[in-house]
Formats: structure tokens, C-alpha cells, sequence
């Protein structure tokens, strides 16, 4: 009899359980249905169920960090311990075991993940309440949680170490823990044992029960969200953004204003996040004491969501003639946080979760652009510019092409459009003082390798990157048709370009629009592939240690971290050191996302990158973008060491070798 009432509360309390995180998931589930759609998450099924194996069941970005073992081995253990305790729930509700359930290679098992999950929960507990690391809080969701693993872990072993004492067996080498256990428990009388062995049961039981319940109202949704989010993940492209369409006349607003403009995955970051703070400890704002954190921006997201949602759903559904949304800018984010971002993806790559946090800002710039028009003075500046002369700067069009006029480069018009190449030479090269070196450098090594190109010159626009990335998606996309105009007038079909924002953007956001080029290159994946096909020898020596600085654009975008590597080591006398932050964990330089053109509070990104490039020791910073070299050049300057630490572009540096005259320096910008 005693033991069908237990079954009965059991069952009751299970249902009870079940019923409650039912219930909470489902409302989780309205809430992400009334967000806006989001097309492009369920194709490729294939490929999304191995990002689910890969990085939720393998875990693979969790433990691309050591702390992330831990982790690794809670989650593990935790499965291995529910299948466990199928066995364990039945025993003590029947008295029947399965039949592996005391086999002696079942308890080991059992036992080892027990100890792992227990020694990781000691090393969590370790660094959240004593190291307390920068990117952890230590609050009382995180406790709790690890309370109640513990707490599982410690019934079972106290229950069943009960019962075997009971019943006068030993497991010994299989499982030394509740040998030991059982061993403690020995002396004790039969109905102390079963006493020890219900309430250790039954405590297990509510532990787990209140979990459930615990789960989607918590921190620990992740557990749930982040399995979706895996297999929802972004499968193009990272960093394209989303194109908006600004044909359809019926829409009055644009980018994000209201909780429910973001789609449906961007608002299942917000349950996915772990609130690790691995985007924290990499986002240069963050670091450099901007109002900014990655991590809080979906967190607030996601409380603001979980607060006003409800309410507002309420209201849609009851037709309230007097609702009206509540902002998102009400009390939620703010405008200098959201004009923080360097749009370097930092934050994404560092995410175990596959949280997408770079849409999400550009989204809320776009509604401050586009719907409210509000912008900073010198963002309305670079916006006038850019209309104006196509240019952020506003310096006249028709010095486009003044950076060749005493090389032999044609344009497309000359050679009506039959170059087999065309250099896009963007913005900064074709303006910036400094930067111009760069382009006369390429340029001369195409004409030595004997590659058929050509420029646009004074037709050529801007690529619209900065335009984008600053919220302006109305004057991304006019320059956007004006440069496919231009290109399908030449017939072009492979570019080559120095700026690694004009490659991603032609390489992986044009296509959106129309035009998908045969062939999009950036500078120094096109030199290491002459360099392999032997058209381009470096001889002479270069005795300089270097270290190169990773564009964001190029590497976390394009995953492009060899190539540049691969020409500074091909040139005689280069001695190559890494900075601790480097490739796929570079730092940003601080120009991404129309930072080089914004005003910029706390520590300048510019002069933390340039410090840790001069604590290498290295006598010249390598790069591979005319942005990050007038960001790094500054940052030298401003950190003292311009006298000590020059600022190259790899093609530069290459030129120097290659029986090429390298182009003088001038330090400074136009």
C-alpha cells in the first residue's frame, strides 16, 4: 500500500511539474510568435542538425575556453544522471530494478559521471563566488542552480548508499563512493536505513521537480533556448545583415522601436544567452569603458520582453483601440550605447550559444537613422558627405583617381570595360594621404605580376559599407544600384579590392540586391595566390619584426587570417610575433561600424590596440586594411612610440621585397 501512494504523489507531482514548465514554455513560445518572421532560419535541415550535434551535443564552443570544461562535464554528467535516475525513481517507488541497474559496470558509470559533475560544480562555485570574474555576476539564480545539481547528485549517492546497506552489499571498486557510503551507513538499523533512504528519495524527487518548474523562468531557459538557437543559426555569411525593403510603401518604419520589431530569433538570444560574459570580456567597448556590454544589451532585451510583452499581447489580442507599444527606448536601451558598437563581431565569435548581437544594434541604429532621424552631428556629417561627393569626408569626387595619375593604371572607360579585373580602390584609399599609399603599392605589384585590371575612377562610388553599418540603410542601397549600375555597364565580374569592408560587402550583401560576382578578392588572398603561382618573388630583405593586426572585417567576417600571414612570412628577413589577441580573438581598432568617424567616450579602442601591438615588441604593426592602419597610426601616437613602431599594410610591406619601388610613407591623415 506504502508503496502505491507513493506512486500516486509521485505521478502528482511530476504532472504538477511538468504542467508548470509546460505552461511557462508555451508563454515563452506567444512571445517569440508575435515577434516579427524571420525566412531564413529553416533551410539546409542537414547542416543545421550538425550545428546541433556539434556545439550543443559536442559542445565545441563551450570548451574552446578551459573554464568551459566544467560546463562540459555538468552537462554530460546531468544527461547521464536523468537516464540514471530512471532507474534509481523506479527502485524506490517498486523495488524493482532494471535489470543493468546493479550490475557493477552500471554502477561505475553512474559513479564517475556523479564525480565529475560534482567536481565541476565546485570549480563553478570556485570561480562565481571567489575568483568572481569580470564577465560573471555573481547572483543568486547562478547559486541556486548549482544547488540543485548538487543537491541530486548527493541524494542519489546517500539514498542508494542507504539501500545497499540495507540490503548488506558492497558495491567496492565499482563505485567507492557509495561503497563508502554504504560502509558509513552500516551499523545502523533497518528502519533508520529506510528512513535515511525515503527522505534522501524524496528530497532528490522535489529537487528535480522544482528544477523543472525553475528552468524556463531562469537564467537556465538556456538550457532549452540554446538548443534551438544552434540549429536557427545564421548559415551565411556572418556579419550580412538583414536587407530591408524599402519598396513596399505601406511601411512607415524602419529598424527597431518596439520589443516585437526584432524577429523571432533575435528575441530567442535573449533565452538562449548563458550570461557567460564571453562577449562581455571581448567587446572593445566594453573593455574601453563605453556604455556598452554585448551581454546586457540581451539581457535587457530579454527582461524588457518577459516585463512588457505579456501586457502588450494582452492588449493585441483584446483590439484596445488606445494601445499604444512601449518603446524599447523608454527604459531599455540607449542611444550612446547603441552608437558604441564597432560592429566587430567579437561578441559573436566568443558566443557559445550562437547569439547574434550585431543585427541586432545596426536595427536599433536603423530606426534611430531611418524612423526618428536622429544621429550625432557628426554622423549627419558623414551622411551629407557621402551624398554629396560620395565620400565620409566630402572632399571632392573628381579626386577619385588622383592617387594614380603617375601610374599606369586605366580605367574601365579607357578599355571599355574588357579589363579582365577591377580594382575597386574604395573610400579611404582613394582619399586618405596615407591610405593612398597602399593603392599606388597593390597596383604596382598588379602590373608587375602582369595582371590584367583596372579602376572606375572618378566613377566610382562609395560601396555604402559605412553608410549601412551607421543605420542609413536608404543610402546603403542608392549607392548599392548606382555601383551595380556601373559594374553590369563594364560587364565586371571579378573585383579586387584593399578594403576589406568593400569586399564583404560586395562578397556577401550585393548578391542580395542583384549582382553576385564570379570572383570577389581582397587584396591579400589575390597576392598570396601570385605569390604561390610564382609571379611575384620577394627578394630583398626586410629585417623588421612584425605583428599583424587582424581586420575584423577580413577575419571574423571572411575567416580570411592566413593569407596576410602567409606574404609577411614569403618576405626575406621578416621576423612574425603574435598579439596575445589575435586572429578569430583579435581586438578591434576601433574604425568598424562608422567609429572612425564618431566621437568616442572612455579609453580611444585605437590606442588599447596599439598598446598591446608595442608590448610584442615589434618594430612595425602589419596590416591589411586602410582603416585599421590610420586607427593604429594614431593609436602609436598617441601611446608615445611613433618613433619606435612604424604602421604597414602587408602590401606595402611586400613591395618593399618584390622589385617594386615601395611607395614613401607619410604619416598622417588628409
Amino acid at each position: 500500500m506504502w508503496y502505491v501512494i507513493q506512486g500516486i504523489v509521485f505521478i502528482v507531482l511530476l504532472l504538477g511539474a511538468l504542467y508548470s514548465f509546460g505552461i511557462a514554455i508555451y508563454n515563452r513560445f506567444k512571445l517569440l510568435k508575435a515577434a516579427k518572421p524571420d525566412v531564413e532560419r529553416t533551410d539546409r535541415p542537414g547542416q543545421r542538425a550538425w550545428s546541433f550535434v556539434k556545439y550543443v551535443l559536442g559542445q565545441r564552443k563551450v570548451i574552446a575556453e578551459p573554464s568551459g570544461l566544467a560546463h562540459f562535464f555538468i552537462f554530460w554528467g546531468f544527461i547521464a544522471l536523468v537516464f540514471g535516475d530512471l532507474d534509481f525513481i523506479v527502485y524506490h517507488l517498486t523495488r524493482w530494478h532494471f535489470p543493468w541497474g546493479t550490475a557493477p559496470a552500471y554502477l561505475f558509470i553512474e559513479e564517475m559521471f556523479s564525480l565529475l559533475v560534482i567536481t565541476a560544480l565546485i570549480i563553478a562555485a570556485i570561480r562565481r563566488y571567489a575568483i568572481q570574474p569580470m564577465r560573471i555576476d555573481q547572483g543568486f539564480e547562478g547559486g541556486l542552480i548549482l544547488s540543485f545539481i548538487g543537491i541530486i547528485v548527493i541524494t542519489y549517492w546517500i539514498a542508494t548508499g542507504a539501500d545497499l546497506a540495507k540490503a548488506g552489499v558492497h558495491p567496492g571498486w565499482a563505485a567507492p563512493v557509495l561503497n563508502w557510503v554504504s560502509e558509513v551507513f552500516a551499523g545502523l538499523s533497518g528502519g533508520t536505513l529506510l528512513a535515511i533512504s525515503e527522505v534522501a528519495f524524496w528530497v532528490h524527487v522535489l529537487t528535480i521537480m522544482v528544477f523543472l518548474m525553475v528552468i524556463p523562468r531562469s537564467k537556465h531557459s538556456h538550457m532549452i533556448g540554446s538548443m534551438f538557437n544552434w540549429y536557427f543559426r545564421r548559415l551565411d555569411a556572418p556579419g550580412k545583415l538583414r536587407k530591408l525593403d524599402l519598396e513596399d510603401e505601406s511601411i512607415e518604419e524602419f529598424g527597431v522601436g518596439k520589443v516585437f520589431d526584432f524577429t523571432w530569433k533575435q528575441l530567442l538570444d535573449g533565452y538562449a544567452c548563458t550570461e557567460c560574459g564571453r562577449c562581455h570580456i571581448n567587446c572593445p567597448a566594453t573593455l574601453s569603458g563605453k556604455p556598452l556590454s554585448p551581454k546586457y544589451l540581451i539581457l535587457k532585451m530579454k527582461d524588457h520582453l518577459n516585463e512588457a510583452g505579456p501586457g502588450m499581447l494582452a492588449k493585441m489580442a483584446a483590439g484596445a483601440e488606445d494601445y499604444e507599444p512601449e518603446s524599447v527606448w523608454a527604459n531599455t536601451f540607449s542611444e550612446e550605447e547603441v552608437w558604441a558598437c564597432t560592429t566587430c563581431r567579437a561578441c559573436e565569435e566568443a558566443c557559445p550559444v550562437a547569439n547574434e548581437h550585431v543585427q541586432d544594434i545596426i536595427d536599433l541604429r536603423r530606426w534611430l537613422v531611418l524612423t526618428e532621424g536622429k544621429t550625432s552631428p557628426e554622423v549627419s556629417k558623414v551622411f551629407a558627405n557621402l551624398e554629396r561627393q560620395s565620400n565620409e569626408w566630402g572632399i571632392n569626387r573628381r579626386e577619385r583617381a588622383a592617387w594614380a595619375k603617375d601610374l599606369p593604371v586605366r580605367t574601365m572607360a579607357e578599355v571599355e570595360g574588357k579589363a579582365e579585373y577591377l580594382f575597386f580602390v574604395g573610400t579611404m584609399a582613394s582619399y586618405d594621404q596615407r591610405a593612398q599609399k597602399i593603392a599606388q603599392a597593390f597596383a604596382k605589384l598588379l602590373l608587375a605580376a602582369g595582371v590584367d585590371f583596372a579602376i572606375l575612377g572618378t566613377e566610382e562610388e562609395s560601396d555604402g559599407d559605412s553608410a549601412r553599418r551607421l543605420g542609413n540603410e536608404f543610402l546603403y542601397q542608392d549607392f548599392v544600384q548606382r555601383n551595380i549600375e556601373v559594374f553590369k555597364e563594364y560587364g565586371v565580374k571579378k573585383i579586387i579590392t584593399t578594403d576589406p569592408h568593400a569586399f564583404n560587402t560586395f562578397k556577401n550583401e550585393y548578391p542580395d540586391f542583384g549582382f553576385e560576382a564570379e570572383e570577389v578578392w581582397h587584396s591579400t588572398q589575390f597576392v598570396a595566390k601570385l605569390l604561390q603561382e610564382g609571379k611575384l618573388k620577394p627578394t630583398k630583405k626586410v629585417e623588421e619584426t612584425i605583428t599583424y593586426h587582424d581586420s575584423c572585417y577580413l577575419g571574423r567576417y571572411n575567416d580570411i587570417y592566413d593569407a596576410p600571414r602567409y606574404i609577411l612570412e614569403s618576405i626575406p628577413g621578416v621576423k612574425l610575433v603574435e598579439m596575445e589577441r589575435s586572429r578569430n580573438k583579435g581586438m578591434c581598432c576601433g574604425a568598424g561600424g562608422g567609429g572612425m568617424f564618431k566621437e568616442e567616450t572612455g579609453t580611444r579602442i585605437n590606442v588599447m590596440r596599439a598598446k598591446q601591438a608595442i608590448d610584442t615588441g615589434a618594430s612595425i604593426v602589419g596590416t591589411a586594411c586602410p582603416y585599421c592602419m590610420n586607427m593604429l597610426i594614431d593609436g602609436t601616437k598617441a601611446n608615445g612610440a611613433e618613433e619606435d613602431v612604424s604602421t604597414y599594410d602587408v602590401i606595402e610591406l611586400l613591395a618593399m621585397s618584390v622589385d617594386v619601388p615601395a611607395p614613401a610613407v607619410a604619416e598622417g591623415v588628409s
